[in-house]
């Protein structure tokens, strides 16, 4: 008999969600989500100065920078404080 099981993972606004592994769960932001996000969002985020949430990835935090060099919602000195930012977070896979 096969048993089978399924996992639901619930993304937040800011794009922070809390990934289940064999040996427990782990929080990270798995996309850019809304920057403006109260509670999670890279902005926010980066405006209080609270420890950054890691990236998923690698790749995750590329695509996000990526994201914010063509926004066109954000001035020029807030895009280029927000891409310090997340240049400088750490992914999960090396934290």
């Amino acid at each position: 008999m096969t048993e089978h099981s399924s996992q639901i993972t619930f993304v937040r606004p800011g794009g922070v969600a809390t990934q289940a592994f064999a040996d427990g769960a782990a929080t990270m932001r798995i996309c850019l989500g809304y920057l403006h996000d109260p509670d999670d969002g890279v902005l926010a985020e980066m405006k209080a100065k609270h420890d950054p949430v890691p990236w998923q990835s690698a790749q995750v935090r590329d695509d996000a920078i990526m994201a914010v060099e063509t926004r066109a919602d954000l001035n020029h000195d807030t895009r280029a404080r927000l891409l310090e930012w997340i240049a400088a977070t750490p992914y999960f896979e090396d934290t």
